[in-house]
């Protein structure tokens, strides 16, 4: 079960987590106590500890009074966080904060803490792989935002509480004291970015996402691009070559075979000039048959009498 509470002038999300029927932890209180000791008795819960994912003020300026509120009903509440931000909890702990925030000018951020009893130390330690107050959420170390930022995930429920590592569509600032964007980048690629896509991120700032999600859309989570090689002393670079042009020639129409014979000849042909016909007057035959115009048997018999008169004389 995740109830979350938007508390503080930054809008800080403090959640309610239970993984049993009754008992539950509180995640970053940020502010408005009143809120969430209201909020845990509606849903019935009895709390058993507050985890910090990190050490910000935003995350624990009601940290003392939620304590003392719970002191005046008989429970005991722990405090869990980092080793490495224990320096925000316990005597001198709000003129850090202060001093931090004022030097970059975040006088608002800074005035969460004016009006806050002395924050407490810290009871409980977390480390790598550590479970939250015998909940099934496991610690993840993921420096960057600070250096002892903390995810808390469980994978039973498929729930990641991000703190200020992860936002929707972003992450948490580097320019504070003891931020490093380098780390936060391997944090996010090493620790969040390897857990099931289906899992649900509930950043400490805005509104809730999932790990498939953010890989899509985060810059965060693609590759840095290369940087350019740097060249010797002296040399020059040479423009890049624009790609080669690939020139496609239409094929000619195929044509048939043609024998050398058949080709001789129809140079040959095509070199002569074209042939006249001419008319001729043709002789009159001496034919008996074109003379007479008569059968060639009559024609002979005339011959013969002829012939014979002849002789005759």
């Amino acid at each position: 079960m995740v109830e979350r509470v938007v508390v503080g002038p930054w809008k800080t999300n403090c959640y309610i987590y239970s993984s049993s029927k009754k008992e539950c932890i509180i995640v970053d209180p940020g502010g408005d106590e009143e809120e969430i000791a209201s909020r845990v008795d509606v849903l019935n819960m009895v709390p058993i500890g507050i985890a910090l994912t990190h050490g910000h003020i935003d995350h624990l300026a009601a940290l003392g009074r939620l304590q003392a509120n719970y002191e005046s009903r008989g429970y005991t509440l722990p405090v869990a966080i980092s080793s490495a931000d224990r320096r925000f909890l316990g005597s001198g702990a709000l003129e850090a904060h202060k001093e931090s925030l004022e030097t970059h000018e975040l006088v608002e951020f800074a005035s969460l803490a004016g009006d806050a009893p002395e924050l407490p130390k810290a009871d409980v330690r977390l480390k790598e792989g550590d479970r939250v107050f015998d909940m099934d959420l496991v610690v993840l170390e993921t420096p960057g935002h600070t250096p002892g930022s903390l995810c808390f995930y469980s994978e039973k429920e498929g729930v990641l509480f991000s703190g200020d590592t992860l936002f929707f569509d972003g992450v948490g600032r580097t320019d504070l004291p003891g931020g490093s964007e380098k780390k936060l980048r391997e944090s996010i690629e090493k620790k969040i970015a390897v857990l099931p896509p289906e899992t649900r991120v509930f950043p400490g700032h805005g509104p809730f996402t999932t790990v498939e999600r953010e890989r899509r859309g985060n810059p965060f989570f693609r590759q840095p691009a290369p940087e350019p090689k740097q060249l010797e002393r002296g040399k020059r670079a040479l423009p890049a070559k624009p790609p080669k042009r690939r020139i496609v020639r239409k094929a000619k129409a195929s044509r048939p075979p043609v024998s050398r014979r058949v080709r001789t000849r129809v140079i040959k042909k095509s070199k002569t000039k074209p042939l006249k016909l001419v008319k001729r007057r043709t002789a009159r035959s001496k034919s008996p048959r074109r003379a007479t115009g008569k059968a060639p048997r009559v024609a002979r018999a005339i011959a013969s009498a002829k012939s014979r008169k002849k002789k005759g004389r």
